[in-house]
């Protein structure tokens, strides 16, 4: 998956070996997964884990100039009391975002690993568009996802400098590397992948947001995070990806003979979000396969919580992040 930490800033994502402890924060809620026993796991997904969760209090943020979310004291304080109540050692934890706590771009260069300075001054200049005049120190991070219209099609995040180290500032404090900074969609597809055979499209609609990731020969191919309110409304924007994941791959599109979205394999979740029921219920009535479900028991039947509590979609997406995967 694509970080915002494995190489830190303007550079190609390459894969690291994952920190076997994760924190999910979101507006509301701080949560910290990790191994029941730390003396048998390693990096990747433990059979068994603890989780503590503890909630933030309102003013744990304010939004920065370019919209995104700073994490103010507040959120030291929380997290040292989470760290009190987990009472576990640990060097290096990864942290999981909302979606929409960074940017996203699809873009088409020529050999990017080749001409990476070339790479990052494209990306510099269309996120500082995205973000506004000035543009803010941006922490941005990318890696090739095989051929596109014209080049070598690239995924790339993006987020200001001064709302990332302000959510690892809190525990880098308490002694805690933060290897690894990833958004919850992808933490959670670097498991939903298999899903559907890493071939078609996973999504994950949480906290107001649609996140889709397509996926083709087990390789991350194109992402897209969409505001979405009215579940309605975002089946017609899975029905564009879809219907662009078609024609890109040179498969017909004809959303009148059969949506695309019908035929190509879906995953979504957390189960009970209205966008997800909205997915299932778009492809059963136009006869097509079910949905496959993004949660524990199916995803990950074999790990179980054997202390504490977490939200089951905070819980998967840690997993998924201290997993990680290409």
């Amino acid at each position: 998956m694509i970080d915002l930490k494995s190489l830190y800033r303007r550079a190609p994502w390459l894969r690291t070996k994952r920190p076997a402890h994760a924190f999910v924060l979101s507006r509301t809620r701080l949560t910290y997964v990790g191994p029941e026993d730390p003396g048998r796991s390693a990096a990747g997904t433990p059979p068994a884990v603890r989780a503590v969760s503890c909630p933030l209090p309102a003013d744990a943020f304010q939004d920065g100039a370019s919209g995104v979310p700073v994490a103010l004291a507040p959120l030291a304080g929380a997290v040292s009391r989470l760290l009190a109540e987990a009472a576990v050692k640990m060097p290096a934890a990864s942290l999981v975002v909302p979606d929409d706590f960074v940017r996203v771009l699809v873009v088409d260069v020529e050999d990017p690993e080749r001409h990476a300075k070339e790479v990052e001054e494209i990306l510099t200049w269309k996120f500082g568009r995205t973000f506004g005049e000035p543009a803010p120190a941006l922490r941005i991070s990318w890696r090739p996802a095989g051929p596109g219209a014209s080049g070598t099609r690239v995924l790339a995040l993006a987020v200001p400098e001064e709302a990332a180290a302000s959510w690892e500032g809190p525990f880098e404090r308490a002694g805690i590397r933060i290897g690894a900074v990833e958004i919850e969609a992808l933490a959670v597809s670097s498991l939903g992948a298999a899903s559907v055979g890493g071939e078609g499209l996973v999504l994950w609609s949480r906290g107001g947001t649609a996140a889709v990731a397509h996926f083709e020969k087990g390789l991350l191919r194109f992402l897209r995070v969409r505001a979405a309110g009215d579940p309605e409304a975002a089946v017609q924007e899975l029905r564009l990806t879809a219907s662009f994941v078609a024609s890109a791959g040179g498969g017909a599109a004809d959303e009148a003979a059969e949506p695309p979205l019908v035929r190509i394999p879906c995953a979504a979740g957390p189960p009970g979000s209205p966008i997800v029921d909205a997915l299932a219920a778009f492809r059963s009535q136009h006869g097509g396969a079910p949905v496959a479900s993004l949660s524990m028991g199916t995803l990950l039947p074999g790990t179980r919580v054997a202390s504490g509590r977490a939200e089951a979609a905070e819980l998967l997406a840690a997993l998924g992040a201290m997993a990680g995967g290409d």
